[in-house]
C-alpha cells in the first residue's frame, strides 16, 4: 500500500533543533518526508539527481551536500551502496505504529529495505520507542515483536558520530569554482572507521567520541579548499572552536567536522555578495 500523506507535527517548529537547521536542510528533509515512494519504514531512494529536479535551479551537487549535512545533524541516514536514505525519526514521528494495518504495511516495508545498515538502524530505533512506549498498538503484533529480536545498532555506529566521511584532495591543475569544490569527494556514508587492536588481542573497537582537543587547527587541506572557495579560514576556524566549545560537542574526527562546516560556509559564499559575505576578501 503507497503513502498517500504525510504527517507533519506543527509543534516541529518549537523543537530547538529543527530550527539551527538552514532553509536548504529544512527544505530536502520535507521533500524526503512527502515524497512519493518513501516507505512505511521511512525509506527512500537515494538519487540525488532525481531529487535535485523537484525544484527548479537545483544540482545534484547540491543535494549531496546538503544530504551530508542532514546526515551530520542526525536527521537521516544515507547508504550510498544501496542508494536508499532513511528518516531517522520517521517511526517516531509519524503515528503508524498506533494502528494495526499500517503497522503490517510498516514490517512489510521493513523487508524490503535492501540495506542492511539501515535495517539495523531501523531496529534500534524500534528497540528505543518499544522501551519507552511499549502499550503502542505496534508492539502487540508478533511480526513487530519478532523484529525487535533481530539485531540493532544506533545510527553514529556507520557515520562515525554524525560526522559525513568527507576527504578534502585538490588537484593542483585544477582551480574549483566558487561554490563547487570539485576535488571534494564523499566517501559512502556507511564507512566505518579503522578498527584499533584491543591489547593485541584481536579485538575491535572503535575510536571514542571526544572533545575539541586543545590545540586544535585546520590542516592543510582545510587551507587549500577555503583558498579555493575565498572562505576566510581563520574566521571560520574561530568560529567552529566557540561552537564546539559551547556545545560540548563530540567528534571522532574533529578534521572531518571541519570538513562539513566549510560546506556550510561555502553554501553561504555562494548565496551572499562579496561584500556581504562576513570575513571573504
Amino acid at each position: 500500500m503507497a503513502r498517500d500523506r504525510a504527517n507533519i507535527n506543527t509543534n516541529i517548529w518549537t523543537d530547538t533543533h529543527w530550527r539551527t537547521l538552514t532553509r536548504d536542510q529544512q527544505w530536502l528533509y520535507k521533500l524526503l518526508l512527502s515524497h512519493p515512494e518513501l516507505s512505511y519504514a521511512g525509506v527512500a531512494d537515494w538519487r540525488p539527481g532525481r531529487l535535485a529536479q523537484f525544484s527548479a535551479g537545483t544540482s545534484r551537487h547540491e543535494i549531496e551536500r546538503i544530504g551530508a549535512e542532514l546526515q551530520a545533524e542526525r536527521f537521516v541516514f544515507i547508504d550510498e551502496e544501496t542508494e536508499e536514505v532513511m528518516i531517522r525519526s520517521f517511526l517516531r514521528h509519524d503515528g503508524l505504529l498506533k494502528q494495526p494495518r499500517l503497522t503490517v504495511s510498516m514490517v512489510n516495508a521493513y523487508g524490503a529495505v535492501a540495506s542492511n545498515n539501515i535495517r539495523e538502524v531501523i531496529i534500534h530505533e524500534l528497540k528505543r520507542l518499544y522501551s519507552e512506549s511499549p502499550e503502542l498498538n505496534a508492539f502487540k503484533n508478533d511480526k513487530v515483536q519478532a523484529l525487535l529480536r533481530l539485531p540493532a545498532r544506533p545510527m553514529e555506529a556507520f557515520t562515525q558520530g554524525f560526522t559525513p566521511e568527507l576527504t578534502l584532495s585538490f588537484t593542483p591543475a585544477v582551480t574549483p569554482n566558487v561554490g563547487q569544490a570539485q576535488g571534494l569527494h564523499t566517501s559512502t556514508a556507511t564507512s566505518t572507521a579503522t578498527p584499533t587492536d584491543v591489547g593485541g588481542s584481536g579485538g575491535t573497537r572503535r575510536k571514542p567520541e571526544r572533545p575539541l582537543p586543545d590545540g586544535w587547527h585546520p590542516n592543510e587541506a582545510h587551507k587549500r579548499h577555503a583558498a579555493a572557495e575565498r572562505i576566510n579560514l581563520d574566521f571560520q576556524a574561530e568560529r567552529f572552536k566557540n561552537w564546539a566549545l559551547a556545545k560540548d560537542a563530540r567528534y571522532r574526527d574533529w578534521d572531518r567536522a571541519f570538513n562539513n562546516w566549510l560546506l556550510k560556509a561555502e553554501k553561504q559564499t555562494e548565496t551572499r555578495s562579496p561584500w556581504e559575505t562576513e570575513g571573504i576578501h
